[in-house]
C-alpha cells in the first residue's frame, strides 16, 4: 500500500508505503517500508485538504490560504547496501510545487458571525472543500469557511485563480452536484448545482453558470418544526450527500435529493420535489454529543463523494463524533458497528471511504489507518508524528519480501529432507524387524 498523510505539526506530506498487517505500535508486527516527509512548512501553512487530481497531480490546500499544485514522481529507492537481492524492490515519490497562488482566505467576514456562535475557538478562515468542475478539468471550486467560492483555473501547469463569488458565512460546507457526469445524460449542463451551508445557515442550492460568472441561489431549506418545549431546533448542518436525481420529478429544475448531517448528529431526508423540509430527521448519537462527517460506505460513489443510486433505502454510513468514535449506521439509525473501537484514542479529524474497500482514518491519535470496509478490520496502522488532516490512498499493491520468500522456499526444502529422513528411518526400521523373526525362527 502506498498513500499519503497531510500532517499538522510540521505542516508537511509524508509518504508511507506498507503491506497489510503493518502496525507500528506492536514492536514485533510488520513495519513500514518507507516513511518519507515532503514540503514540510510549518503549523501555521499546515494541509487542510489534499486531493489527487491526476496520476501524477496533487492539489493541496494550506491553512496559510495558498493552493498548490504539486507534481508527484517516481524514484529508485535508495538501498543500505548491505544485500541488496534480499530487499524489496519499489518505488519512492519525490513531490514538488510546480504552481501556486495566494490569498484565498479572509477572517473579517466571520468576525461578525462569530458574537453569535457556539463556538468557543478564535475564528479564523480555513478551507472547506476542494472539487474538480464535472466535465471540465482543468476548472476548480475551492471554498472557505467564510464563504468565499473561488474558481481556479489549471493550465499549462500552472494554477491561477479567475474569479470569486461570495455567499453568506459561515460554512461548514460546499458540495458540488456531479451526478449527471455520471447518469450520462445527453442534454448539455448549462450551469453547475451546488449545495452549502453551516451554523445557522440552512441548506442552499446554487446555479453556478457555465462561464462561471454568476451564482445563483434557487432553493433553501426550511428548518424543522420546533422540539417538544416549542424551543428552535439549531441550525448546523455539517456535511451534505446528493443522490441521484428523481426521474418522477415534475421540475427539471429542482429535482434534486440529498441528505445531510447535522451538528448535533441529525440525519436528514430532503428531496426539493416535496418542500423545502426534510422528509425525514432522525437522531443518531447521544444528547449533547457532536457529529462532524459523514461518508456512505456501501454504494458506488462519484469523484465527489456523491451517491450514485436514487434510494435513501438500504443506505449504510459512518458518522464521527466529538470524541474518538467512527460509527456504522443503517437508514434506520441502527448502529451495525464501530470502526478501530479500542484502538482509536483521539477525535477522528479525517475519514474518507474508497470504493466500498477501504475506510482511511486519522486524526488527534497521530496514527494513519485504513480499515477493511466489510470487515472492520485493521489492515494498516502507522505511527506518522503528528496530528493528520487528510489522507490519498495512491494504490493498494502489496510490495514483495525476498526475505520471507527465501525462508519459504527454506521451509520447503526443509520439511522434503524431513520427509525422506523418515522414510529412510521407516525402512531401516522394517529391515530390523525382519532379521529379528529370522533369528528368532533359526
Amino acid at each position: 500500500m502506498r498513500f499519503l498523510v497531510a500532517c499538522d505539526d510540521g505542516g508537511s506530506i509524508k509518504e508511507v508505503i506498507c503491506n497489510r498487517q503493518t502496525n507500528t505500535s506492536v514492536q514485533t508486527a510488520l513495519q513500514p517500508f518507507h516513511v518519507g516527509t515532503h514540503l514540510a512548512e510549518s503549523l501555521d501553512h499546515r494541509v487542510e485538504i489534499m486531493k489527487s487530481i491526476s496520476e501524477d497531480r496533487l492539489l493541496v490546500a494550506r491553512a496559510n490560504g495558498s493552493v498548490q499544485l504539486i507534481k508527484r514522481s517516481q524514484l529508485p529507492r535508495d538501498s543500505d547496501g548491505k544485500n541488496p537481492d534480499m530487499e524489496p524492490v519499489f518505488t519512492v515519490s519525490d513531490l514538488e510545487v510546480i504552481s501556486s497562488i495566494q490569498g484565498l482566505l479572509d477572517d473579517e467576514p466571520l468576525l461578525n458571525t462569530h458574537k453569535q456562535s457556539k463556538r468557543r475557538s478564535k475564528a479564523r478562515d480555513g478551507f472547506i472543500s476542494l472539487h474538480v468542475v464535472p466535465g471540465k478539468p482543468d476548472r476548480v471550486l475551492c471554498a472557505s469557511r467564510s464563504g468565499l467560492i473561488h474558481v481556479l483555473a489549471l493550465e499549462n501547469d500552472s494554477i491561477h485563480r479567475m474569479l470569486t463569488h461570495t455567499v453568506k458565512a459561515p460554512l461548514e460546507f460546499v458540495q458540488i452536484y456531479d451526478n449527471n457526469a455520471v447518469e450520462g445524460k445527453a442534454k448539455p449542463q448549462t450551469s453547475i448545482t451546488i449545495g452549502f451551508g453551516g451554523e445557522e445557515n440552512l441548506v442552499k442550492l446554487a446555479k453556478l453558470s457555465s462561464d462561471f460568472e454568476n451564482l445563483d441561489v434557487f432553493w433553501q431549506a426550511k428548518n424543522v418544526s420546533n422540539d417538544r418545549l416549542d424551543l428552535k431546533v439549531p441550525i448546523w448542518p455539517m456535511e451534505l450527500i446528493f443522490l441521484n436525481s428523481l426521474p418522477s420529478a415534475e421540475e427539471e429544475g429542482e429535482n434534486y435529493q440529498f441528505l445531510t448531517i447535522s451538528h448535533l448528529g441529525h440525519f436528514r431526508r430532503y428531496q426539493t420535489a416535496r418542500g423545502r423540509k426534510p422528509m425525514s430527521s432522525l437522531p443518531l448519537l447521544p444528547k449533547n454529543e457532536i457529529a462532524s462527517q459523514i461518508k456512505i460506505i456501501n454504494r458506488s460513489l462519484t469523484s465527489s463523494g456523491n451517491v450514485i443510486a436514487a434510494n435513501f433505502e438500504e443506505l449504510k454510513f459512518l458518522v464521527t463524533d466529538s470524541k474518538k468514535n467512527i460509527i456504522l449506521f443503517d437508514t434506520s439509525g441502527n448502529v451495525i458497528g464501530k470502526y478501530g473501537n479500542g484502538d482509536i484514542t483521539g477525535f477522528a479529524s479525517f475519514v474518507d471511504v474508497i470504493e466500498q474497500r477501504f475506510v482511511l482514518q486519522g486524526g488527534f491519535d497521530r496514527y494513519a489507518r485504513i480499515f477493511d470496509a466489510e470487515s472492520r478490520n485493521v489492515l494498516c496502522k502507522c505511527y506518522v508524528g503528528a496530528k493528520v488532516s487528510s489522507i490519498v490512498l495512491l494504490d493498494d499493491k502489496e510490495i514483495d519480501i525476498p526475505q520471507l520468500e527465501t525462508k519459504t522456499k527454506k521451509r520447503k526444502t526443509r520439511n522434503t529432507d524431513d520427509a525422506a529422513d523418515a522414510e529412510e528411518d521407516e525402512e531401516l526400521w522394517n529391515s530390523l524387524e525382519k532379521s529379528s523373526k529370522k533369528n528368532k525362527v533359526d
